[in-house]
């Protein structure tokens, strides 16, 4: 089957929006020294993203559109997360993403010969847990108090109050 080459879904000013956000990151964001993290959340509060009190941005993160975030108080994305948010992500209160886990709220209409984007936000509830390496995928929402393993493939939902590991993660047992 031959692909035909996929129209932009994007504006010129949105493509200008994303421009001068990927220029800041690269210049203002990304060289930022670990304690400057008043500073990380300024900027991304400058570019529409919600960030709550008391909240740390490593300066490693890899956050595509600020607009497309809101994290809660008391939370944190660890060095090397990459947030890939064509749509919402919403991280509650006291939730932690760790190192080089990947949220994804992309994904493309295999069927449709112009491979057009299709997105779903992803929700984190407060006080969730997302171990190293995870991979949360498109349209997905973890429940309060989850804890979810290293590594692990969220693809589903993950209930509140449990822990989930695995390719895909699976719920092996419950919190108190």
């Amino acid at each position: 089957m031959n692909r035909v080459a996929a129209k932009s879904p994007y504006s010129f000013s949105e493509k200008l929006k994303m421009a001068l956000w990927w220029f800041s990151e690269a210049i203002f964001f990304r060289p930022s020294l670990h304690k400057m993290n008043f500073w990380r959340c300024f900027i991304l509060r400058l570019f529409g993203a919600h960030v709550g009190k008391n909240t740390f941005i490593n300066s490693k993160a890899k956050i595509w559109f600020p607009w497309n975030l809101s994290i809660g108080d008391n939370s944190g994305i660890g060095f090397d997360a990459l947030i890939y948010n064509l749509d919402l992500v919403t991280i509650g209160d006291w939730a932690t993403i760790s190192q080089r886990a990947h949220i994804n709220t992309g994904s493309h209409d295999y069927n449709n010969p112009e491979f057009t984007l299709l997105t779903r936000p992803v929700k984190i509830g407060d006080g969730v847990f997302v171990g190293a390496d995870t991979y949360i995928g498109w349209g997905t929402k973890i429940g309060e108090r989850a804890v979810i393993g290293a590594r692990s493939v969220v693809i589903s939902d993950i209930p509140e109050r449990v822990v989930a590991v695995g390719h895909p993660c699976k719920v092996i047992r419950e919190l108190d």
